[in-house]
């Protein structure tokens, strides 16, 4: 009798326990839950001077990434940044273009590590520019990203040189 009950229950544990695992690329929405969602450049972000060079200035952006339950997140992708000038009372506040920055790749895991702030738990980029803005000016900031599914990611902050 106990060979038959031992035998039946080994046979169910055979049976159910070794079917095969759940792949994490098949998974579906509870792993894309985690992965971003969006971004947001943050209030830290601002137009530094360089007092060694009088003519040039440098943009210091923060970045969130954000995933689908608007949680801090590391992850890869491509940003873009561009700097515009604020047009006031207008439908749209972009004017003409100032500055285009080279794409930043931080698809490499090293990359997205130098510009990962651990302790603000965002992405911090100094950007130089090629103009030092007058007093009181006023710009647009557009960020982009590109994740490594293809997914655009973008963000838009009003920012101001008050130096």
């Amino acid at each position: 009798m106990k060979a038959v009950c031992f035998a039946a229950v080994l046979a169910a544990v055979a049976m159910i326990g070794c079917g095969p695992g759940i792949d994490p690329a098949n998974s579906g929405p509870r792993v894309c839950a985690f992965s971003a969602a969006s971004i947001r450049i943050i209030g830290l972000t601002r137009i530094v001077a360089r007092p060694a060079e009088r003519n040039e200035a440098a943009l210091a952006a923060y970045v969130d990434m954000l995933d689908a339950y608007d949680s801090h997140i590391k992850a890869p992708g491509l940003f873009r940044f561009e700097l515009y000038e604020f047009v006031p009372r207008s439908s749209e506040p972009r004017g003409k273009r100032l500055m285009i920055w080279p794409d930043i790749d931080l698809t490499d895991p090293d990359a997205n590590n130098d510009c990962w702030q651990d302790y603000l738990r965002t992405y911090q980029f100094t950007l130089d520019m090629n103009f030092r803005p007058g007093p009181d000016n006023t710009f647009i900031l557009e960020t982009t990203c590109i994740t490594p599914t293809g997914k655009r990611l973008a963000d838009t902050r009003q920012i101001y040189y008050d130096q």
